[in-house]
């Protein structure tokens, strides 16, 4: 980068354009004494919350639901939705604003694999998320975001899990058992002494099979929808001064699952995946409002996929493949603050990437060969700046990012925060998207799928406008709107023979979403959310623009009833998706959750939880094949019990 790019990029982040709701100003007196957790992607150096639509999803709601996994937690904030992939079932892919270009985090810690997982555009699959029994709070961010977490190639959002840190000592232990064979064991356990803290969580989960209602409307099982996970993680932390600290991370998973393709067309495929990953964390400037720290992690993700056949070992099957991912990586995170209103934040990421994907040699069935094995390396250097001027906050962030495979690229984003009055907020975003192809999409090479090494990055803008505006003391409604313009937009098509990689010509998406929260009293709590999401593609072939088939639903609603008292917490959610093409999906849907849970004592509690009570035959993915080919997952009941000492 030249030094007139440095100048500018320096410019820009004096001035630029974030934060959101009950964006007040903290008190300079106030400010010294609150503890800023570095990790977090809306409570950071900033002083002010992210301006963006943002949801929080607290460990006390987390527990007081119950929620079996991080994304059962997903699904119930406003304009998220969690599906299979678009070309494997046994992937689990987020989207936030219509889009799976989600940048997943875990403390801060970027997960996504530069490998790609082959389901649009998504480089993550929730399923290998670790433990929600270890989770502090999700943050979501929809669009851009600022600081380290700037996200020029996912411009969906972000989602970030902060994981507890160990402090009174207490254990607990969550059973549960359920139809089609589900039953799950978990725990958690934590505690501190002087200088110490620990936190640790694991637990195995099964499912002997999910039956779903067609669209001849009789009930079916899934075949091969078993499901088989095992997981813990460790956490440790060093107190070495007031300020100063040091944190050790370690997780591993195991998951055993079936992979259904379709209904018409039923495979019996076995995914298995296989985590460990670790990190260590030099924390600093604990006690200032601008913290630090430096982090070196190292992930390695596994998968084995094969029909199983005459052999014990699985490895020794005609169909056997497998990839494997490593990821070395380095963060450093700092911030200055120069005066009452104005704060500073800079930092580097480096991260490295080794792909190692081998398959069955097409012509010697019996032989592995290896698919591609390729490296990629990346590094980000970063600016951003944060200043309030009374009511308005302007936050720009610069960045400039150097790919082994595709040299440098600078970026840049900006963000406002405009507080009217005590009872509106008006907050926005400009963002840039720069996304590299991922490895997979390069260089994969089989007799079903094939990569393309003349692969373009996307290139494009995204900007978002809302409000936050509070109707009354009991009554807050959130809108936000956004566009999205993206050239060279890569794709998977299917060309009658195999899926391809390739760079179509343009993709437009354009939606708003609304959502409105009131109290009724000290007990009853309803949401409503709305979401529109357009999503375009012109892939080149003459046609001009096209419905995406991964656009889910352009018509997506959310509604949340909530009762709590002293013993009960007690949720009815209705999610419904309107407006599908017939195309792809066999119409409309209307689902029905309840989730039951009371307190019996301080120490114990009970749940039961009911998914699609009414059975309703529909479909989160949406097929090539033939609308309903992809059903999802009919009336299903878990019961557990709970018990903490």
């Amino acid at each position: 980068m030249n030094r007139k790019k440095l100048i500018l990029t320096a410019c820009l982040a004096g001035m630029a354009l974030p934060n959101l709701a009950g964006a007040q100003a903290i008190d300079e007196d106030n400010a010294a004494l609150e503890k800023i957790n570095a990790h977090s992607v809306v409570q950071n150096t900033n002083l002010i919350p992210t301006p963006a639509y943002t949801t929080i999803i607290t460990s006390e709601e987390i527990h007081a639901n119950h929620y079996k996994n991080l994304a059962e937690a997903l699904s119930y904030a406003s304009g998220v939705f969690v599906n299979p992939g678009s070309l494997n079932t046994s992937h689990l892919v987020v989207r936030i604003d219509g889009d799976d270009r989600v940048a997943v985090l875990v403390d801060g810690r970027r997960v996504n694999m530069d490998k790609g997982i082959m389901s649009g555009r998504a480089s993550y699959d929730l399923d290998l998320l670790p433990s929600i029994m270890n989770v502090e709070r999700i943050e979501i961010i929809h669009g851009t975001a600022g600081s380290y977490a700037i996200n020029y190639d996912t411009p969906g959002g972000i989602i970030n899990i902060v994981t507890k840190k160990g402090d009174k000592r207490e254990t607990t232990v969550d059973v549960a058992a359920g139809g089609h064979g589900a039953w799950k064991v978990k725990a958690v356990t934590g505690g501190s002494l002087d200088d110490w803290s620990w936190m640790a969580a694991g637990g195995f989960d099964n499912v002997d099979y999910h039956k779903y209602k067609g669209t001849d409307g009789d009930t079916h099982e899934m075949p091969n929808s078993d499901n088989n996970r095992r997981e813990m993680v460790y956490r440790i932390d060093k107190q070495l001064t007031d300020n100063t600290s040091l944190t050790f991370d370690y997780g591993h998973l195991s998951n055993d699952t079936g992979t259904w393709f379709s209904r018409k067309y039923p495979q019996d495929y076995n995914y298995e995946k296989l985590i460990n990953h670790f990190a260590l964390t030099y924390n600093y400037k604990e006690d200032t409002v601008a913290p630090g720290y430096i982090t070196y992690y190292h992930n390695y993700t596994q998968g084995d996929t094969y029909i199983p056949g005459w052999f014990d070992d699985h490895e020794d099957e005609k169909s056997y493949s497998r990839w494997e991912n490593t990821v070395d990586g380095f963060d450093w995170h700092d911030g200055w603050r120069i005066s009452k209103d104005h704060t500073v934040t800079a930092g580097l990421m480096y991260r490295k990437t080794s792909v190692d994907n081998i398959s069955t040699d097409i012509s010697n069935p019996y032989n592995l060969s290896g698919n591609y094995n390729e490296d990629i390396s990346n590094t980000s250097v970063y600016l951003q700046s944060v200043r309030r001027f009374d009511k308005l906050t302007l936050t720009g962030t610069s960045l400039y990012n150097d790919n082994s495979k595709f040299g440098g690229k600078y970026v840049a984003n900006g963000a406002f925060d405009y507080t009217a009055d005590d009872k509106t907020t008006f907050y926005g975003s400009l963002q840039q998207i720069y996304a590299v192809p991922s490895l997979d999409e390069l260089y994969y090479d089989n007799q079903y799928v094939q990569g393309n090494r003349d692969l373009r990055p996307e290139t494009g803008r995204k900007g978002s406008l809302g409000v936050r505006y509070k109707l009354s003391d009991k009554t807050n409604l959130n809108f936000n709107a956004f566009i999205a313009d993206i050239d060279d937009p890569i794709g998977w098509y299917y060309d009658g023979k195999v899926y391809r990689a390739d760079n179509f010509e343009n993709q437009k998406k354009r939606g708003f979403q609304l959502a409105i929260d009131h109290e009724f009293s000290d007990k009853y709590k309803a949401s409503l959310s709305y979401a529109y999401t357009d999503t375009h593609t012109d892939k080149g072939d003459g046609l001009g623009n096209q419905v995406d088939v991964n656009a889910v639903a352009p018509n997506s609603y959310k509604a949340v009833l909530t009762y709590h008292d002293d013993r009960w917490t007690n949720n009815l959610m209705l999610t419904a998706g309107t407006g599908r093409s017939g195309n792809y999906y066999s119409g409309s849907y209307y689902v029905w959750d309840a989730n039951l849970n009371y307190k019996i004592s301080d120490d114990w509690s009970t749940y039961l939880k009911l998914y699609n009570i009414t059975n309703e035959s529909y479909e989160k993915l949406g097929s090539l094949i033939e609308p309903g080919d992809v059903p999802a997952y009919g009336r299903t009941v878990l019961m557990g019990m709970e018990y903490k000492f």
